[in-house]
């Protein structure tokens, strides 16, 4: 199906499409026009008004060709799918059609309801909008009926049925002439919100949002329903198979064919059925998402920079010894410049939503494209064979918890009562190991295990080697309740952040304080900088998922960390 160019609908008489087919984003929908002897039906007009304008020279040119009314529907009231419709500047041609939306939807629309039209998450203020056509109101789907609208000097005529397909699931449906023996079929589909419909002409069928109802950002927006969303995904698979449908045409993205829509709608039905308990998304949400996510990429550029910095130093040595073969390797595994351009792509879009050219919503849409891409650089390398396994492990936690939040869930709490003084301990144990052994070099027996030996002499960078570790236990302090794996990553990380700030001594403390248990990490330093810097808001969000609270302290004698921890009661 090309786009902007009039063409017939498979199936009809003599129904013509006329689809505008865009990029996907958050602002704008795709319009799609349908033009019949006695109606000209233009779907979803859009959210940008050079799109608008496109529209309604098309709508001008068929009306030309054959004055007859125009009636725009809309798959729902979500914003980006109409607000062009009701702005100054709109021509003479749109301003007398008649807006037709599902009972639900217009009730949204002439109250003014920002919920449900998600304009607070699309920044825009909320305009009443009459409805000129209320579709599959609670009267039609009680029995079937012919109707008949006086609209002007019009009749909007329409037959509804109900289709009983099993046990607790029936289809409302209602069939509009479109002149000629064709007609449009609007069929009742809540999904992401509870008005939202399909319309099929012919062959073809307009399924709006469908394909990004269970998507990250979207599941859990204001009417979202997994209920509705798995009973429509059933509907519309039935829709599919009886109506002899080619092509599904999507609000957002290119047109898909029959058989790709039902490959993508059992995923999707298996996927939305995982969808429970998900947080709302709202613009406190995504406000919120979009500060962690900004902090998120920060964090995720320092560990990758970190990775990618002892490749290059791995394959520098690798080269200087002429093991040419292992030194390109090493150099295959990331690409630096494509980490680069995905760091500053998200930093140029962070510095626009600042300037207020892009929204809360938008960003944190952008921060899950990255995380996507990162986790793709990682997955399928051999890092683990030169990179502490430690940051690597550190570095996929933080992937994965922001996809986790991104899909509307928080981040997994494995809890358990844990020997705090044990296991730092073992911490310490970990950090001050060596994973290399001198003897591996000089005792190889082939080539290859004198590589391997030598890449783990190479990878090794001991941060604590000039550094004074110390731990005062109190003996007196229980078991502390907290995610175990999660703490002892935050640990070394604070630990090596300390050590890279130059710290000489580095104290760890546990202190029983009634109910809590604190643990204090404290560096011997000069200085006017904390080394947790601006991660501070990160370490905390990170140790609240742990279970602890965190408090930084900068004094004259050095910079300190305080964890708080939940104590066992006795």
């Amino acid at each position: 199906m090309e786009t902007m160019i009039s063409q017939p609908v498979e199936g009809t008489e003599g129904i013509t499409i006329y689809p505008y087919i865009r990029k996907i984003d958050l602002m704008s929908s795709n319009s799609y026009i349908l033009s019949g002897p006695s109606q000209i039906a233009l779907i979803d007009p859009g959210g940008l008004a050079d799109q608008l304008g496109i529209l309604e020279a098309e709508v001008g040119r068929l009306q030309d060709e054959l004055m007859r009314p125009v009636v725009v529907y809309l798959t729902h009231v979500h914003l980006d799918h109409w607000i062009q419709l009701k702005q100054s500047g709109m021509g003479r041609r749109l301003q007398e059609a008649f807006l037709a939306v599902q009972e639900e939807g217009a009730k949204a629309l002439e109250k003014q309801d920002s919920l449900m039209t998600l304009s607070g998450l699309l920044g825009r203020p909320m305009i009443r909008v009459p409805v000129d056509i209320r579709l599959l109101s609670a009267v039609d789907k009680v029995a079937a009926f012919r109707q008949s609208l006086a609209l002007k000097e019009w009749s909007y005529d329409y037959a509804t049925k109900s289709t009983e397909m099993a046990q607790d699931l029936v289809l409302h449906s209602a069939v509009v002439p479109l002149g000629g023996g064709d007609c449009l079929e609007i069929y009742h589909t809540p999904r992401h919100s509870p008005d939202s419909i399909c319309l099929r002409a012919g062959s073809l069928l307009s399924v709006g949002d469908l394909f990004f109802a269970p998507n990250p950002g979207m599941a859990g927006a204001y009417g979202w329903s997994q209920q509705d969303l798995l009973a429509s995904i059933q509907k519309i698979l039935w829709i599919l198979e009886k109506e002899k449908i080619s092509f599904c045409c999507s609000g957002h993205g290119k047109p898909i064919d029959a058989q790709m829509a039902r490959k993508t709608l059992q995923v999707m039905y298996t996927d939305a059925a995982s969808l429970k308990d998900l947080e709302e998304v709202s613009p406190q949400w995504a406000k919120r998402t979009a500060a962690y996510a900004q902090d998120l990429i920060v964090e995720l550029e320092r560990s990758f920079t970190i990775i990618a910095g002892r490749l290059a130093y791995m394959g520098h040595i690798l080269n200087e010894l002429e093991e040419l073969k292992d030194a390109e390797e090493l150099d295959s595994l990331l690409d630096s410049r494509v980490l680069d351009g995905l760091f500053i792509d998200f930093y140029n879009f962070a510095m626009e939503l600042k300037a207020g050219k892009k929204l809360d919503w938008e960003l944190v849409h952008k921060a899950g494209q990255t995380v996507g891409r990162l986790d793709k650089l990682l997955k399928g390398k051999k890092l683990d064979m030169v990179i502490d396994q430690s940051l690597l492990s550190r570095v996929g936690r933080v992937l994965s918890d922001y996809s986790v939040a991104y899909r509307g869930f928080r981040p997994p709490y494995y809890v358990s009562y844990v020997d705090i003084n044990g296991l730092i301990g073992e911490i310490l144990e970990q950090v001050r190991h060596k994973s290399y052994e001198e003897e591996a070099i000089l005792e190889a027996e082939s080539q290859e295990d004198y590589l391997k030996a030598l890449k783990a002499r190479i990878a090794h960078n001991d941060l604590f080697e000039d550094v004074e570790l110390s731990f005062q236990s109190d003996s007196h302090a229980p078991f502390v309740r907290m995610d175990r794996e999660r703490f002892s990553d935050i640990l070394i990380d604070i630990l090596e952040r300390f050590a890279g700030a130059k710290m000489k001594k580095i104290k760890i403390a546990t202190f029983l304080n009634g109910d809590w248990v604190l643990v204090r990490i404290s560096g011997e330093a000069l200085g006017s900088t904390h080394p947790l810097g601006q991660a501070s808001r990160f370490f905390e969000r990170n140790l609240a998922l742990c279970g602890g609270l965190l408090q930084t302290t900068l004094q004259a004698d050095g910079p300190s960390v305080e964890i708080e921890l939940s104590a066992l009661e006795e």
